[in-house]
């Protein structure tokens, strides 16, 4: 579902406390396009978020732990049920591969400026912030950029 490359109206989750107060901003665009959709504001004390999916081969729940690093995001583990297409068979260098709780368990320390996937409604894609979900599907089977922005969330 998640393809890395290193028409709804604009939808801004604020975290608790005050924009000042946000370690990091997660900017949502249409891909190629780059029409703004959303913005998503971290607080300092936790600028990590996932992204949760249905793989689209094994019907399986994947999910992609990331952290905001200034204007970088940090891909920093991945877990799954089920081997698929995409899914990694092996550490990377520095990276762990081992099981838990049923699931794989891949940590990296992969580092990207915007990451571009394409969504489908099938595979229920969200984008997990502490209590915050946003269904990534909400603008339908496209593609979208995530990037990040270190500081608060700009207005549109």
């Amino acid at each position: 579902m998640f393809a890395r490359i290193a028409g709804a109206g604009l939808v801004t989750f604020f975290l608790a406390g005050s924009p000042a107060s946000h370690a990091a901003c997660l900017t949502l665009a249409g891909y190629p396009d780059g029409a703004r959709l959303s913005l998503l504001a971290l607080p300092p004390d936790d600028a990590s978020f996932s992204l949760v999916y249905t793989h689209s081969v094994t019907r399986t729940p994947v999910t992609e732990l990331y952290r905001v690093d200034g204007s970088a995001i940090v891909e920093t583990e991945m877990r799954f049920e089920q081997h698929g297409p995409g899914l990694p068979t092996e550490a990377d260098a520095g990276g762990t591969f081992s099981r838990a709780d049923g699931r794989f368990v891949v940590t990296m320390d992969r580092h990207f400026s915007t990451i571009v996937m394409q969504v489908h409604r099938d595979q229920s894609p969200r984008l997990v912030a502490g209590t915050r979900t946003l269904d990534l599907a909400q603008w339908g089977n496209r593609a979208l950029a995530l990037g990040a922005i270190a500081g608060p969330c700009a207005g549109p």
